[in-house]
């Protein structure tokens, strides 16, 4: 069910990533920046989809929130892509993708070392 749920939200996402204009009113974009970011909420329902297609547990809490932390900003990364390739490149929305790549290296770690931090925070708060 959680897989249907994830695949749905993953395809609408791609879809609305792709051509956002399908649900919105709004005017298209003046510039290239404008219009790349209207892209990356649609780049969450991306993400949300691929959280429901791979990770199926809500304990332990840290590997969850670190697994949603990482398949949101995912989402929110693809789109941005999408966004560069579709509306044209600028300096600013390179700052951003930066910005994710960290984000996303920062929650790879702590999935990848949850024990390690959960016996760290267990200590810290002892």
């Amino acid at each position: 069910m959680l897989k249907t749920v994830g695949l749905i939200l993953f395809v609408v996402g791609a879809v609305l990533t792709y051509n956002p204009e399908l649900v919105s009113s709004k005017a298209i974009a003046n510039t290239a920046f404008e219009a790349t970011e209207r892209r990356i909420l649609w780049g969450l329902l991306i993400g949300a989809g691929l959280l429901l297609l791979f990770h199926h547990q809500l304990q332990p809490w840290l590997l969850t929130l670190a697994a949603t932390g990482f398949a949101l900003t995912f989402g929110a990364l693809v789109a941005r892509f999408v966004g560069i390739a579709m509306d044209g490149s600028v300096v600013k929305q390179w700052y951003w993708v930066g910005a994710e790549l960290v984000i996303l290296a920062v929650f790879t770690f702590a999935y990848v070392k949850h024990d390690a931090i959960k016996e760290s925070l267990a200590m810290l708060f002892k």
